[in-house]
C-alpha cells in the first residue's frame, strides 16, 4: 500500500496529514481529532450500490474499512468482526494477511478477535468503532 496523505473531514479543520499520537494511535497529535475523521478522506463515495449489480470487492477498499476498525486497536466487537469477515471472504488469503499486518493485527490475533498481550499485563482496551 502507497503511502497518502490523509486529511480530516471536519469542517474548518486545516490538518492534511493524519499523525498518529504518541499515547493514543487513533487520534492526531495535529489537530487532536479522530482516525475515523481522517479516514474518511479515503473512502470513496463514487460506488453506489444497484441491487441487479454484483459488487466487486478491491482489497484497497476493504483496507480503508478494515483501517476504521483495526488501526490502532487491540480488539474488534463481534458485530464489526462479522462484516469484516464478510468482506475478507473474497479477498485472496494474501491479501488478508497484507490487511491485516499493515494495520498491526495478525491473523492469529484477528481470528480470535483481539491482540494477545505477551508478558505485563494489560493497561487498557482500546476497542474499534462499536455500532450504534
Amino acid at each position: 500500500f502507497i503511502f497518502q496523505a490523509i486529511r480530516c473531514t471536519l469542517v474548518n479543520c486545516t490538518c492534511e496529514c493524519f499523525q498518529p499520537g504518541k499515547i493514543n494511535l487513533r487520534t492526531c497529535d495535529q489537530c487532536k481529532h479522530g482516525w475515523v475523521a481522517h479516514a474518511l478522506d479515503k473512502l470513496s463515495t463514487q460506488h453506489l450500490y444497484h441491487p441487479t449489480q454484483v459488487e466487486i470487492v478491491q482489497s484497497n477498499v476493504v483496507f480503508d474499512i478494515s483501517s476504521l476498525m483495526l488501526y490502532g486497536t487491540q480488539a474488534v466487537p463481534v458485530r464489526l468482526k462479522i462484516l469484516l469477515d464478510r468482506l475478507f471472504s473474497v479477498l485472496k488469503q494474501e491479501e488478508v494477511l497484507h490487511i491485516l499486518h499493515g494495520l498491526g493485527w495478525t491473523l492469529r490475533d484477528y481470528v480470535r478477535g483481539y491482540i494477545l498481550q505477551v508478558g505485563g499485563g494489560l493497561e487498557c482496551w482500546c476497542l474499534g468503532p462499536a455500532l450504534g
